[in-house]
């Protein structure tokens, strides 16, 4: 989920109309969020925000209609007709309730954009420490579903996990789970594999980074994911998205997925700004995640505030 008001280059939260919110990405990626309702109306994951760049009062009339207003006139940004605010105010919150009907995602956890939840972090990781020792790791009992040979997962290589490491962590895991599925397509370059493992060194999460920065947030690691199997010259599908939409639908269809956010650390419900695997979910609807650390391969990703996923998978 997105968060707190962030320098330049990550994340800006506008006000529209009554209790909407536009959540804007730079470079691409936006949201309109009812806040008072905790409903999403509107979004997409990479194409700008139908208000990019438009200042003053702002106005979402449904899909496709964005306004910008006065106290007198109002002006229709795709036609540039204009005409009166009182009324056209009054005509959205018939057409604001018609889209929420028509709404698939709903309930969100809107809220969080109050808090700092946001996933483009300076200092992403926590490395293991002891305020770790209380994850509650999955009983057999609360298993709903896994991913296919999800031993892929929870028996990979893990490198160490340390500040600003942890997204290329995860990425090397699910790199590993990809290659090991569909070994004869070699997703791992060759001096990275032992056997349908990664070798300890070098280093494939260092690999996988490159000049990518920080892991803090899903568009750079998807990004380089797809970077290496084409590479590798391996077909693939790839994706990111804010916040958790279309995460257990992944899941669902045999695919782990990176997940970003603010994320249980430990003790006294320590959060923070971590990035994980997400392979399995629990009865009660919980993601199980491989959290990048050794021994903590099946923990319930209970209490966590999702800021973006990146997902991939071989064709």
């Amino acid at each position: 989920m997105a968060g707190e008001y962030l320098p330049s280059g990550a994340l800006n939260v506008r006000p529209l109309q009554d209790d909407l919110e536009l959540w804007e990405v730079e470079g691409g990626g936006y949201m309109v969020v009812d806040a008072g309702r905790q409903t999403l109306l509107e979004a997409s994951p990479t194409a700008l925000s139908p208000f990019d760049g438009v200042p003053g009062n702002l106005l979402y009339g449904g899909l496709g209609q964005y306004f910008t207003f006065d106290s007198i006139r109002a002006v229709d940004l795709r036609t540039g007709i204009s005409e009166s605010s009182r009324e056209l105010l009054a005509a959205t919150k018939d057409q604001i309730a018609a889209t929420r009907d028509r709404l698939v995602v709903s309930a969100m956890d809107v809220e969080a954009v109050r808090r700092k939840t946001d996933p483009r972090w300076k200092n992403p990781a926590a490395s293991l420490n002891s305020t770790s020792s209380d994850l509650e790791h999955v009983k057999s009992g609360d298993i709903r579903q896994r991913v296919p040979n999800y031993g892929y997962v929870t028996g990979s290589r893990i490198y160490e996990n340390a500040t600003g490491i942890c997204g290329w962590v995860a990425g090397s895991i699910v790199t590993r789970y990809w290659h090991a599925r569909s070994s004869s397509r070699k997703l791992l370059p060759t001096k990275y594999r032992s056997g349908t493992n990664m070798t300890s060194t070098p280093n494939f999460a260092t690999y996988l980074q490159g000049k990518g920065g920080d892991a803090t947030w899903a568009p750079n690691i998807e990004e380089r994911l797809a970077w290496n199997a084409k590479q590798q010259k391996v077909g693939y599908v790839s994706s990111w998205a804010l916040g958790a939409i279309g995460l257990f639908p992944e899941i669902d269809g045999g695919y782990p997925v990176i997940v970003f956010g603010d994320l249980p650390l430990g003790k006294k419900k320590k959060k923070g700004a971590h990035a994980v695997v997400a392979y399995g979910e629990t009865n009660s609807g919980y993601p199980i995640a491989h959290y990048g650390w050794d021994g903590y391969t099946n923990i319930i990703l209970n209490g966590a505030t999702v800021g973006s996923t990146a997902r991939f998978r071989l064709k």
